[in-house]
Formats: C-alpha cells, sequence, structure tokens
C-alpha cells in the first residue's frame, strides 16, 4: 500500500511540472509573436535611466491611391529646395562663335535673292541665324514665289508681317513652314499668336518673340475662345494708351469745353442724358474719344503701356529664355513722337519703346530689331545687348500688280499707283537702310557690324525698285553718318570703315543680370 500510495504521489507530481512547462511553452510563443517595437519598450530602461532620444518630425504630404491600404508614403524633406539661378538660366548660353544677322521690313512681292547685290546676298545667307520681318505677308497669289524667295535668301525666323488672317496663317504653313522658316507674332488664338518660334544652330537654340503695339497698326488682335464664342485668328497685341500733350492753359480751356457742352444735358426735350465722365487723374482729359495731357509743349505724343499686356509680354521673354539660349523680339511699329509729322516717318523711337525693352532685357531678352516706320532709326547698347530700333526697308513694293485692274482709263495700274502718292515716303528717306551683322563669342557680344543698303525708291525703273541694293562709297557713307546721327541720344559710337559701320564691344560691357526676388518663388 504505501508503495502504491508513493507512486500515485509521484504521478501527480509529474502531472504539475507537464503543466508548468506548457504553460512556459505558450508564455514564450506569446512573447516571440509580439511586435519588435513592444518587445524593445519592455526591455527599454525608464525615462530615469536614459535621456530622451530627438524628436525626428515627419509630415505624410501624400498618399496614392494606387495603395489603399497605406504605404508608401512621400514624406517631405526639410532640407531648403535648391531653385535655380535665374542669373544663370536667363543670360545668353550661345557657346563659340554666334552670327546674327537682322534686317526690317522685307517689303516686296516678286523675287529678289538672284538681282540683289551679292554681297548683300551673302550676307544673309552665311550667319547662324537670319531675322526678319515678312511685311505684306505671303503676297497671295504669289506666295510660293515669295516663300522660295525668303528661304532662298537665308532667313530662319521671321516677324508675320501685319499678316493677322486665318489665310495668311495658313499660307505660311503651307509654304514657309516646309522650307524651314518660322514665323511668329500671329496664329489662330491669341495663345498661338504669343508663342516662340524657335531655330537649332549648333551654337546654340534660338527664339523669336514677335508682338503689335497698339490698335490696328498691323493687324486685329488675337482672342482666345470661351464658352459659346470662338477663337479669332489675329495678332499678339501689346496694349497702348495714346496721350496728346496740351500746355496747362490748353487743357482749361478743353476741360471749359468739355463742361460747357455736358451743361446742357438738363435742356428740355432730352430723353436719356449721357453720364457724368469718370473720374480724371491731376493734368488728364478725355474728350471727344481724344486723350489729353498737361506738359511743357503741345504736340508731343505720349503712349502708356497697359500693365497686363507689358507683364505677360516680359513672362513671354523670360519663360522663353528658359526654354532657349538666345531670344529675339520684334514690334512692327508704326506710332509717331509728334501730332504734327506725317504718319509712320520718323528716325527716332517714341517714348515708351526704351524703358519696355529695357525690362525685356533685365529678363532675358538677348536682341531687339523693330520695324513699321519706314525709315532708319538708332542703335542702342544696353547691358551689352542690341537693340535695333530700326533697320529700314530692305525692299518697298507691295502694291503693284501684274494685273491690270478696270476703271484706270487710259493709265495702267502701276501708273495709277502714283495718283496722290507721298512724295516723302518715296525718297532717300525711306530708300535707305542697313543690314547688321551681329557677333558673340562664348554669350558676349563682341562686334556688329553694319552693311549699308539702297532700294532706289525714285531713282531706278519700277522694274529695278526695292531691291536691295550695295550703295555707292558716297552714298554709304552717307547712310552711315544719318544712323551715326540717329544712335546718338543713345550714346552709341559707330566707326566707319571701309564703307560699313562697326560697333566693337568690349567683353566687360555685358553686364550680368540681376533678377529681383520673385513673388512667390524661393530664394535662388
Amino acid at each position: 500500500m504505501k508503495k502504491l500510495s508513493t507512486f500515485s504521489s509521484a504521478l501527480r507530481h509529474i502531472g504539475v511540472a507537464t503543466w508548468i512547462t506548457t504553460l512556459a511553452v505558450c508564455v514564450l510563443a506569446a512573447l516571440l509573436l509580439a511586435s519588435p517595437g513592444q518587445v524593445a519598450q519592455q526591455q527599454s530602461p525608464t525615462p530615469q535611466q536614459q535621456s530622451p532620444a530627438p524628436k525626428v518630425e515627419t509630415e505624410v504630404t501624400h498618399a496614392s491611391s494606387d495603395y489603399p491600404s497605406g504605404p508608401p508614403y512621400s514624406v517631405r524633406n526639410e532640407d531648403p529646395f535648391p531653385y535655380r539661378d535665374l542669373n544663370r538660366e536667363l543670360r545668353n548660353k550661345t557657346t563659340g562663335t554666334y552670327t546674327v544677322v537682322s534686317t526690317g521690313d522685307l517689303f516686296w512681292k516678286f523675287p529678289v535673292a538672284k538681282r540683289m547685290s551679292p554681297e548683300l546676298r551673302e550676307l544673309l545667307r552665311n550667319a547662324d541665324t537670319t531675322v526678319g520681318n515678312l511685311e505684306g505677308g505671303m503676297m497671295s497669289p504669289f506666295a510660293q514665289e515669295r516663300a522660295n524667295d525668303v528661304a532662298d535668301l537665308g532667313f530662319d525666323l521671321l516677324a508675320n508681317g501685319e499678316d493677322d488672317s486665318a489665310a495668311g496663317y495658313e499660307a505660311r504653313a503651307k509654304y514657309l513652314t516646309p522650307l524651314g522658316v518660322k514665323v511668329a507674332g500671329a496664329g489662330l488664338s491669341l495663345a498661338e499668336a504669343r508663342l516662340p518660334v524657335f531655330q537649332e544652330t549648333p551654337k546654340g537654340l534660338a527664339a523669336l518673340l514677335v508682338a503689335c503695339p497698339g490698335i490696328d497698326l498691323c493687324g486685329d488682335s488675337a482672342s482666345n475662345g470661351t464658352e459659346g464664342r470662338p477663337a479669332r485668328a489675329g495678332v499678339n497685341q501689346l496694349g497702348l494708351t495714346v496721350w496728346n500733350t496740351v500746355t496747362a492753359d490748353q487743357l482749361k480751356q478743353l476741360r471749359a469745353i468739355r463742361d460747357s457742352i455736358l451743361a446742357r444735358r438738363t435742356e428740355p426735350g432730352l430723353l436719356a442724358p449721357s453720364p457724368d465722365p469718370p473720374p480724371e487723374l491731376p493734368g488728364r482729359l478725355v474728350l471727344f474719344g481724344q486723350n489729353y495731357m498737361a506738359a511743357d509743349k503741345p504736340g508731343n505724343i505720349h503712349y502708356e503701356l497697359d500693365p497686363a499686356s507689358e507683364k505677360a509680354q516680359i513672362l513671354d521673354v523670360r519663360n522663353t529664355k528658359e526654354f532657349a539660349d538666345f531670344v529675339i523680339f520684334h514690334m512692327h511699329d508704326h506710332h509717331n513722337r509728334f501730332s504734327f509729322e506725317r504718319y509712320t516717318l520718323n528716325n527716332y523711337p517714341v517714348d515708351y519703346m526704351q524703358p519696355f525693352l529695357h525690362k525685356l532685357i533685365d529678363n532675358g531678352l538677348d536682341m531687339y530689331v523693330g520695324s513699321g516706320n519706314h525709315t532708319m532709326q538708332g542703335i542702342e547698347i544696353y547691358k551689352g545687348r542690341p537693340i535695333f530700333y530700326n533697320p529700314g526697308n530692305l525692299g518697298r513694293d507691295t502694291n503693284r500688280t501684274p494685273s491690270n485692274p478696270p476703271g484706270g482709263g487710259s493709265m495702267t495700274g502701276t501708273e495709277r499707283l502714283e495718283q496722290g502718292r507721298n512724295v516723302a515716303g518715296w525718297n532717300d528717306i525711306t530708300s535707305y537702310a542697313y543690314i547688321a551683322h551681329t557677333t558673340y563669342k562664348d554669350g558676349r557680344l563682341a562686334e556688329i557690324r553694319l552693311y549699308p543698303v539702297d532700294i532706289g525708291l525714285s531713282e531706278r525703273p519700277w522694274s529695278r525698285e526695292h531691291i536691295p541694293q550695295t550703295p555707292s562709297p558716297e552714298r554709304a557713307k552717307l547712310i552711315l553718318e544719318r544712323l551715326q546721327k540717329f544712335s546718338e541720344p543713345f550714346g552709341t559710337k559707330i566707326s566707319i570703315e571701309n564703307n560699313i559701320g562697326i560697333i566693337r564691344v568690349p567683353p566687360e560691357a555685358t553686364i550680368d543680370l540681376a533678377i529681383p526676388a520673385i513673388p512667390g518663388r524661393g530664394t535662388q
């Protein structure tokens, strides 16, 4: 009995031991299945035993819908974003020796390439980039001949030349684009008219932007489509407000005239009197749709840019320069400086142009080439960037046609064109021009050579007018001396050597831009 009792007791001890062992195994398994963080937390010393680790702050900035269950997330980088240095981005980034040949109005209807002076023809053909204004558009029905001619002369980038129509846009696309000639400044919508055109060269990517200042002086303004209104073809218009100057006493007289007219609004029988005029700035008056401002002298014309339009052009230039290595801007400006001079004949730019072009250069513009007034204007070098206010006419023949429309009596169509013609516009004022050959060395302006041009208005037979020719040495000197005079207000020195003009520019004349802080953009 004692042995049996001892055996039973042993079995009871074995059972307890087995139960304890099983319990220990279960606890160990539970600990192994627990998360490492929980285990680490249980094993970490108390705060009194160890100082707290520095807190690392992260912020979830987005979660992808491709991962609905959670991660991955992107974490905001606490280091500041390395914004680009705009001074570097907006400089002239061409390499090696880069040449640009620029002209004014290509104002001819029939081909001239084979009849013009060989020296001028080769000058146009041999530059890295050749730019001008396609004055008169595609000259339908001579569009194919027109396209072949400008391509044969080596033009790469052209302004639209007052052609604001959808038909002109289609003609340029049909005839010029296949020949590699790009045209800017007009389109089937405003967005398209504002686009730059590009030319790739081994030295860099060149671009051209074109704007039309004022209303209806170089085409109707393009517009973008809206709901219920389609887009309208036209030009990239630069908004201008025109102010006629009068003396302070004259302004008082005009205001008295205005007030005496408005006083009649109380007369009986008037169904609906006109509203009061809008508030006026001091020294300014709007009368019968004309703007007047007080100044020292009467008869000047003052221009003010529309702020939104100016800002749009500045941003377009800067954005284009962030695409391209070299940017050219063109305007076809027909505005006068005085109210008492003939329309579109002026050897000096109007007052809005210089400050506006300086702003464009400060935002990355490398060269300005103008046209419009059919006369030569001066040259300015601003921070090492050339401003060719107007090189003049490279031709002037848009009206003659081989057809002879009826109704002229005993005169041909060409003969009838002489009737009522402005003598001042058909002599050496509009017959003389220049072609500029500009050389850059590793992105810095080095030299400008100015080649005089004579198109022979009123001197040659009709069949020979409008063809660019190298003038005689005497006439070349006369043209260049005029250009010297027109450039004096800008401090530009032009030497005359071997019948060409030369502007030599030292490397230090090219001043790096100083782009101010741009609202909304980080520190560069």
